[in-house]
């Protein structure tokens, strides 16, 4: 198998990454802009803010939780030359998962619909650094 492939879900998830920077930008402005939010706020990111305002900001910082974990794993399958066709199976299954979670948090934020989402790619995570783990030791 080609282990460049792994490459292509991780550039998906950094992808999703700009996107929600992009998505949070535009809802800080219009947040400013409509002077529901103070320019103040984002001195120390404290005070009242609106709550689309609120769920971007945490879409956003949700990509800097549990996906380190993901880009440490495919680097150290990288290094260790150890990319089968499981984890592609297992990258691409995550970072669906990261989108979803994403677009249930940003659309409804129905929070059994994203918890279940979330823990999709949480025992993903979890049984590939067990696979890896397992093949390495």
């Amino acid at each position: 198998m080609e282990k460049n492939l792994i490459i292509y879900p991780t550039l998906l998830n950094v992808i999703l990454v700009f996107l929600l920077y992009t998505k949070n930008t535009l809802d800080n402005r219009k947040a400013v802009k409509s002077k529901s939010l103070k320019m103040s706020y984002f001195k120390v990111y404290n005070g009242k803010v609106p709550d689309y305002v609120a769920v971007s900001r945490q879409t956003l910082k949700n990509q800097f939780e549990l996906p380190m974990l993901f880009y440490f794993l495919i680097s150290i399958i990288l290094y260790f030359d150890q990319v089968f066709l499981i984890d592609l199976f297992f990258a691409w299954l995550f970072v669906i998962s990261r989108y979803l979670h994403a677009y249930i948090r940003l659309s409804s934020n129905k929070i059994k619909h994203r918890s279940i989402i979330f823990q999709i790619g949480f025992y993903t995570l979890l049984f590939w650094f067990l696979k890896f783990s397992y093949n390495i030791f």
